[in-house]
């Protein structure tokens, strides 16, 4: 038995009560816009949840529910569902009927897909599908088209299609993937860049899919242009000479594998030279630009004024490829114009904190990417 008040109330908290069922005395609440059952021992929902036609906001998180009824779905004036932390596995095809509803949060469940009748949620605004089962990205949230803010943290995702989310999904402005996954296999890289970042990763979200896109790209642009395809050019503040040194060992092995390519930096300067011409002709037809990035680098008069307007305008007008390595910690993602190339390691672990397996793998990685920026030429 419950205590309430009025039975013309618009709202009532229930939660914390202990409560295993819906209380009866609720359904005689015709003017309820509002309840919160939250953080009780409640298992099902029962079907006189249909008789509240009223109800704007549900509040079922931190329960044990194991069946998302579907009756739940005729609350036509649903705004707001929360079922987090709960036991659900499956989500009925008539959700699509919620035609109101802008926040729907369910995470914490067993949930490994979405019904196709998903994308019928024109007016939502907020999805949590965190800590479920997917391993699959539900391709219907990229047809909520009024979607701001996607919740996808600690998910097994093997697939994130990264271009579609930033071509589709035009009002989003917050995407949260942080959290610490036991089994990084066959994860999506790209999704599982994202989880080590805190907060919202749209910025860096965009970041990768313009340097897809300007990766794919090109090739198609240098053809009439005059960069040289399989120039690598790297800059480098001489305080990070033994990275810069770490960075050629690596790409020497490209050469053992039959990968022609013409590397240059400062230190192929000889005696004599008129070196800030030889600097000025490798940073014009460069095709690939290595930037090895700390504070140092960042705070370079010359890198400054001389090496950097020359490759950002390659990249932009002659597709010159940037690659960012980020290997002391600096202030990479506050600068204007290098935080929008998307950078080999996360900007927050700079390669100097990790384990030096760690560091292996980041400059395998890099390696990696222009090997195939290579290959593509």
């Amino acid at each position: 038995m419950i205590n309430i008040p009025s039975k013309k109330i618009s709202k009532l908290d229930l939660s914390n009560q202990n409560l295993s069922q819906f209380p009866k005395e609720i359904f005689e609440l015709k003017n309820l816009k509002k309840l919160n059952l939250s953080n009780n021992k409640i298992k099902s929902i029962p079907k006189e949840i249909e008789s509240m036609k009223y109800l704007e906001l549900l509040d079922l998180s931190n329960n044990s529910i194991i069946n998302f009824y579907s009756k739940i779905c005729s609350l036509k004036r649903l705004k707001v569902l929360n079922l987090n932390n709960n036991k659900i596995k499956t989500i009925p095809k008539q959700i699509g009927d919620l035609e109101a509803l802008k926040v729907l949060q369910i995470a914490n469940n067993k949930i490994s897909k979405l019904p196709a009748t998903t994308d019928n949620l024109k007016k939502l605004q907020e999805l949590n599908l965190s800590k479920n089962d997917f391993e699959i990205f539900p391709l219907e949230v990229l047809r909520l088209e009024a979607l701001k803010n996607l919740w996808l943290n600690n998910l097994n995702l093997k697939t994130f299609p990264k271009k579609s989310i930033a071509e589709s999904l035009g009002a989003l402005k917050a995407i949260y993937c942080f959290g610490n996954l036991q089994n990084s296999n066959n994860i999506d890289r790209t999704y599982l860049d994202l989880t080590k970042l805190k907060g919202n990763s749209i910025n860096y979200l965009k970041n990768a899919q313009k340097a897809t896109i300007l990766s794919k790209n090109s090739v198609a642009k240098m053809k009439t242009k005059q960069v040289v395809k399989n120039k690598i050019f790297i800059s480098y503040s001489h305080k990070d000479k033994e990275w810069l040194t770490k960075v050629q060992t690596n790409l020497k092995v490209l050469k053992h594998n039959d990968h022609s390519f013409d590397l240059w930096d400062d230190t192929r300067i000889k005696s004599g030279d008129k070196w800030k011409v030889e600097i000025e002709n490798a940073l014009t037809d460069s095709g690939i630009a290595i930037l090895i990035i700390s504070t140092d680098f960042l705070a370079s008069d010359f890198v400054r004024s001389d090496e950097l307007p020359t490759l950002l305008r390659n990249a932009k007008e002659n597709g010159t490829r940037i690659l960012p390595l980020i290997v002391r910690p600096c202030l990479f993602t506050k600068d204007k114009n290098l935080s929008e190339f998307q950078s080999v390691n996360p900007p927050d672990e700079a390669l100097s904190s990790l384990k030096e397996s760690q560091v292996e793998q980041a400059l395998v990685n890099l390696t990696s990417d222009v090997s195939e920026l290579l290959s593509a030429n």
